[in-house]
């Protein structure tokens, strides 16, 4: 149980951290994920999804189709993953800056779930192929 003296300080500090409360600042903040674009997970008629989805069909015929989407939509993130990092990479070797890299840090929270799923599309493939 926190004490009371923990209590008053979490309230005290929660009344500091609410969010911005002017407009331009709540303006500011609802850009913060459109930095990268990575936080859209669905790009509905991306024209190279379907152009690998058809190269990978080709080899993988057998596949199911659900699971050949999701590997292709996994892979296509990790490739605009890849993008991000790399121009992110050349703006702070361009100019240093503390929050670039912490937001360089940050396309790993984005990656991890992509790869994830790309591990268990392809752990399928393998047991149904076994």
């Amino acid at each position: 149980m926190a004490s009371e003296r923990k209590i008053a300080v979490n309230r005290s500090n929660a009344k500091r951290s609410t969010g911005p409360k002017t407009e331009a600042g709540k303006a500011r903040s609802s850009r913060n994920a459109r930095q990268h674009g990575l936080s859209r997970l669905n790009r509905e008629g991306d024209v190279s999804s379907s152009a690998l989805a058809g190269v990978m069909t080709k080899g993988l015929a057998q596949q199911s189709l659900f699971e050949m989407e999701n590997l292709v939509r996994a892979n296509l993130w990790l490739g605009r993953i890849r993008q991000a990092r790399h121009d992110m990479l050349v703006a702070l070797l361009e100019c240093p800056n503390p929050k670039l890299a912490k937001r360089l840090a940050g396309l790993e929270r984005y990656e991890r779930p992509i790869r994830a799923a790309q591990r268990r599309v392809l752990k399928r493939w393998l047991n149904e192929a076994c």
